[in-house]
């Protein structure tokens, strides 16, 4: 019994970006969000093939680390790849991470939030407060830091709790030291608090998990739903991780510049997920679907499925409020990037939810408004330009492939995943928008795919019985002479019997002859590491995330023997 009546609104060409439309009908107003973005994401022009090198930055330590890398390592890895030829410096993420309350989580891919950067990473030597605060430095000076120092430099992994309780101790003193006093340094501070007075919110948040040591899930239910007040928290806390986050903002911006002043851009890492007891869970909960968890579905290696453990974006409200938390994680991401790495780019297509309470292979997949989120990535990408890596490996659905190949984003291309046993035909070639390399954080080394380490690790694990572990034994031989035979027919191996060292140099040099725009190579498999920095599917099982780099920077920058086995 209603008459309806459909009007068309042609509007006029809009410049890149983000507009209002508002419009009144009778009594009626109503508004919503136009993008208007390019059909590509940002692409440097004239660029010329170029190669970079990958290294997670708490592995990249010198003599001078406090026994894990930080940022001052990671400039100095930049100027030595830029004295090499690389273009790129490729590592995981460095976002703001639990080392202490109410967790310890080392893994870069569980940050407590996608707005602030990891203060583990500070290189505090450098702090301007170090050199004039005399009680941090006789802290540092005592025995028995100093012992501690040595015990962290000796040790082939780091023990992140052990070693934030040393590095905190000293930033304590030196934020006590910064309130202290009245410098030019503060002016500089309230700059940056007023360019981003979320981090007054962030450091509350805290200094809240500092003094009740639990997830803010048990907090009591005013804090719980984000309402914090004077008294939740202790100030000198509060203003510590203000402090310790202004120091990582003025580190991370002097690593960009510096490494740009040497030819060499930065490729960081946007993770999929956050922690469920982090910052931007508790401050966003509206942007999250709080009842489920991100996963992946049954398959061959994880018979049972994935539940990741953190909460999935919630399609329907991200949109509802503007992409506003999403456009706040990519600007900060992209501030610093000249290339980033998308995990999981499916997720903008759809993720896979398990449904608290069940079983990870009960789930289901969610679809997600795709077109509208590339063209966010798109617009930011070209205001930042930033050029944008799609982490496409395993299975993934036709339309998330045709989607990047539309809008441009450069893919993942791994020979481990493209290796088949037919000599003819042993590897595909890399696309022409593609970052090609030899494996990832998430897959053995190359040295460790070559000899099998990873299968046997998997009848460790219970992945793999007796008889599966005889046939993939054999199946990896299959592949290992395809490989060799190819890679002689095309004229990169000429040993007979060649050696791990030969076929990994023999690969690059194919890889950088093929139609890729860039390859990455990793600076573990140039020394023939067969430890892998993650093993998927695991926690306690194996000492993801802190395994430090065999080698220091100065031996990098002084072993020639590496350079060598890069063919470029």
């Amino acid at each position: 019994g209603e008459r309806f009546a459909t009007m068309e609104l042609v509007l006029p060409p809009l410049p890149f970006g983000y507009h209002n439309l508002e419009i009144s009908a009778g009594d009626k107003n109503y508004r919503t969000l136009i993008l208007s973005a390019p059909i590509h994401s940002y692409a440097e022009p004239g660029a010329r093939k170029r190669w970079g090198a990958f290294l997670p930055m708490y592995a990249a330590h010198s003599k001078l680390s406090w026994g894990a890398g930080n940022f001052s390592d990671w400039e100095r890895f930049s100027a030595w790849l830029g004295s090499q030829g690389g273009r790129v410096a490729g590592t995981l993420p460095l976002l703001a991470a639990f080392l202490d309350q109410p967790v310890c989580e080392p893994s870069p891919y569980s940050p407590v939030s996608r707005r602030f950067w990891n203060e583990f990473y500070l290189d505090i030597e450098r702090v301007p407060e170090f050199a004039v605060c005399r009680e941090a430095q006789a802290l540092v000076r005592s025995k028995s830091f100093q012992e501690n120092l040595r015990a962290f430099r000796r040790s082939e992994m780091i023990d992140y709790r052990a070693q934030w309780a040393a590095r905190r101790k000293v930033l304590e003193l030196l934020a006590r030291y910064f309130f202290s006093k009245s410098t030019p340094r503060r002016a500089q501070f309230n700059q940056f608090l007023r360019e981003r007075p979320e981090a007054n919110d962030y450091a509350a948040f805290r200094a809240v998990c500092d003094k009740l040591k639990t997830s803010w899930h048990n907090w009591p239910q005013r804090m719980r739903v984000g309402r914090l007040r004077a008294g939740d928290y202790d100030e000198q806390a509060k203003r510590f991780h203000l402090y310790v986050q202004w120091l990582a903002h003025e580190q991370m911006d002097g690593l960009a510049r510096r490494s740009e002043e040497k030819g060499v851009r930065l490729y960081l890492d946007l993770p999929l997920g956050v922690h469920p007891d982090g910052y931007d869970v508790w401050r966003e909960r509206e942007s999250f679907a709080m009842g489920a968890n991100a996963g992946a579905p049954p398959d061959l290696f994880f018979s049972r499925g994935q539940d990741w453990g953190f909460a999935p974006l919630h399609p329907q409200r991200i949109r509802d409020s503007g992409y506003r938390y999403v456009l706040a994680y990519l600007r900060f991401q992209m501030r610093h990037a000249g290339m980033l790495r998308i995990d999981h780019v499916m997720g903008l297509h759809r993720l896979y939810w398990v449904p608290r309470g069940v079983e990870a292979g009960q789930g289901t997949y969610v679809n997600y408004p795709a077109e509208e989120l590339h063209a966010i990535f798109n617009i930011e990408s070209h205001r930042s330009r930033t050029v944008l890596v799609g982490e496409n490996l395993g299975t993934v659905p036709p339309a998330v492939n045709q989607s990047m190949e539309r809008h441009r984003l450069r893919e993942m291309y791994v020979t481990q995943f493209e290796e088949r046993p037919n000599p003819n035909e042993a590897l595909r070639p890399p696309p022409a928008l593609s970052v090609a390399s030899l494996d990832t954080h998430d897959t053995p080394t190359f040295p460790a795919h070559w000899r099998g380490d990873d299968l046997a690790d998997r009848v460790q694990l219970g992945l793999l019985s007796a008889s599966e572990m005889k046939s993939s034994k054999k199946f990896r031989e299959e592949l290992k002479t395809a490989l060799i035979g190819f890679l002689k027919r095309e004229g990169f191996l000429k040993s007979r019997k060649p050696h791990a060292r030969d076929v990994l140099r023999a690969l690059l040099a194919w890889l950088w002859a093929s139609r890729s725009e860039m390859v990455l190579v990793n600076m573990e498999d140039l020394w023939l590491e067969t430890r892998p920095q993650n093993v998927p599917g695991t926690s306690s099982e194996r000492p993801n995330w802190r395994g430090k780099a065999r080698l220091t920077l100065e031996q990098i920058s002084q072993d020639s023997r590496l350079r060598k086995l890069i063919p470029f």
